[in-house]
């Protein structure tokens, strides 16, 4: 089954080890028939597509897991809630229809606050039209430099209000290789000066075609 939960609130500062400890011990308590690994220590199957980095909310994130009988849907998603803290909230279980290895992409926003969301705006246009944006982009097998305006030139800029800004954009989001959307703010920290209060939002995955994971 595939298990679709939004992940925010408070709950975005937690990490992945500690959002599959909670799923875990919610499917325990559920009364679910959940399958569990074979081996020396059996443990609950759960397996998730792109886990979120620390402190990004996801609207539509999932997991998979496999259960040893048939359970109405309607009833795995009442049964996960009951056992889950308030923000992390299960919106829909179904059969996979894609493979995890088939995203390609994501969807995110960012919220930016700021004394003046006009001022703001007018320094993030200016700064994606930099010929290049390079920022220290860091992984498993060190640092490197890295130009992010390839990735970001495409931006759409919302004023939300006089000091909340909306920056939405599209990413590499893959099991390959995946593009930070935190870069863009260590970008106009580096080149701006600027480090405005931000809350990034992962919207939903997507395939090659940028069609919606299933």
């Amino acid at each position: 089954m595939r298990i679709w939960f939004e992940k925010k609130g408070a709950a975005r500062y937690i990490s992945h080890l500690d959002l599959t400890h909670a799923m875990s011990r919610a499917l325990k308590l559920s009364g679910l028939p959940v399958w569990y690994t074979e081996g020396f220590n059996p443990r609950i199957y759960m397996t998730y597509a792109m886990p979120l980095s620390l402190g990004v909310q996801g609207e539509h994130e999932c997991m998979d897991i496999r259960l040893t009988e048939d359970r109405a849907l309607s009833d795995i998603v009442s049964r996960l809630n009951e056992r889950l803290p308030a923000d992390i909230r299960v919106l829909s279980a179904a059969e996979p229809l894609k493979k995890f290895e088939e995203i390609a992409f994501a969807d995110y926003d960012i919220f930016l606050e700021s004394e003046s969301s006009a001022a703001l705006e007018e320094k993030i246009q200016n700064l994606l039209k930099r010929e290049q944006l390079l920022v220290m982009k860091h992984g498993k097998k060190g640092d490197k430099e890295l130009d992010i305006k390839p990735y970001f030139k495409a931006s759409e800029i919302c004023r939300i209000s006089a000091g909340t800004l909306r920056i939405s954009f599209r990413l590499p989001c893959s099991a390959s290789g995946s593009v930070n959307p935190a870069l863009l703010l260590d970008a106009l920290l580096k080149y701006d000066g600027e480090e405005p209060t931000a809350k990034i939002v992962r919207k939903r995955l997507l395939i090659q075609d940028f069609s919606d994971f299933q």
